[in-house]
Order: C-alpha cells, then sequence, then structure tokens
C-alpha cells in the first residue's frame, strides 16, 4: 500500500467510527457539501510532521485532523445538551479504538473546542474537535 492509501486509510477509519454515532447525520470527508441536515461532522486534514519511528527502518507520521461539527443554526437553550454532548460522541468514536481496526498505531482526541462556526457567510453553532493518530509507513 502507497503512503497516500495508507493516510487516506486513516481518515476513512475516523469517518467510519464518526458515522457510527447516532447523533451525526452526516460525516463529509473531502467533497463538496451543502449544509442540509444537521447534526453534520465535517473532516478535514492538517499539517502532519512526518520522521523516524524510534525503532526499525519506519517513518512515522502524525497524521491530524479536525471535526468541524455544524450541530445547530440557532444558538443553543442548553450548550451541554445541545452542542458539547455530540462533541463528546466525536471524541468516544475515537477512543473506542485507538488503533482505528489497526490502521494505525494510537489514535486520540488532542482538541475541543465548542463554539460558533461560519459557513457561507452564516453562524452555527457546534464545534471543533481535533485528533492525531500515529502511521508507521514504510
Amino acid at each position: 500500500m502507497g503512503y497516500y492509501a495508507s493516510y487516506k486509510a486513516v481518515f476513512d477509519a475516523v469517518k467510519a467510527a464518526v458515522e457510527a454515532k447516532e447523533s451525526i447525520k452526516t460525516v463529509i470527508l473531502g467533497e463538496r457539501f451543502t449544509v442540509g441536515s444537521l447534526p453534520k461532522a465535517i473532516l478535514n486534514a492538517e499539517p502532519a510532521p512526518i520522521g523516524q519511528a524510534a525503532m526499525g527502518e519506519f517513518t512515522e507520521t502524525r497524521v491530524r485532523g479536525s471535526i468541524v461539527l455544524m450541530i445547530l443554526e440557532y444558538e443553543p437553550e442548553d450548550w451541554f445538551n445541545d452542542i458539547i454532548a455530540v462533541m463528546g460522541d466525536c471524541v468516544d468514536a475515537i477512543l473506542a479504538d485507538r488503533s482505528l481496526g489497526g490502521v494505525v498505531f494510537d489514535c486520540s482526541p488532542t482538541g475541543f473546542a465548542p463554539g460558533e462556526i461560519k459557513f457561507k457567510e452564516k453562524t452555527f453553532y457546534g464545534g471543533v474537535v481535533r485528533w492525531e493518530a500515529i502511521l508507521h509507513y514504510g
């Protein structure tokens, strides 16, 4: 398997984990989308440093990504029940299998930021869950 396929497999595994959560209606990975039905999770790739793995002749990529959650079109009455609970489901999805089905050595959440999301000059309420996975390649 080439590097692209290995790298993409990480995002496919995160997408599958998030899709398994009933609180998320749609998960987007790399394709165009319209707002449509909410809650919606948009997976984004972030800069990923590559270095020599501690053991062996493998490289180690720290695959980093974010899950932008568009949950409500109006300000929530209860941030914890309406927004943070859905964001917590994304964290739980990642932590349910930290190897993402054997795709990576380890994957864990690295950030949790509820707030407003701007999209096409409109404000949505949701947040961002950041994560990092260790991918050995070689």
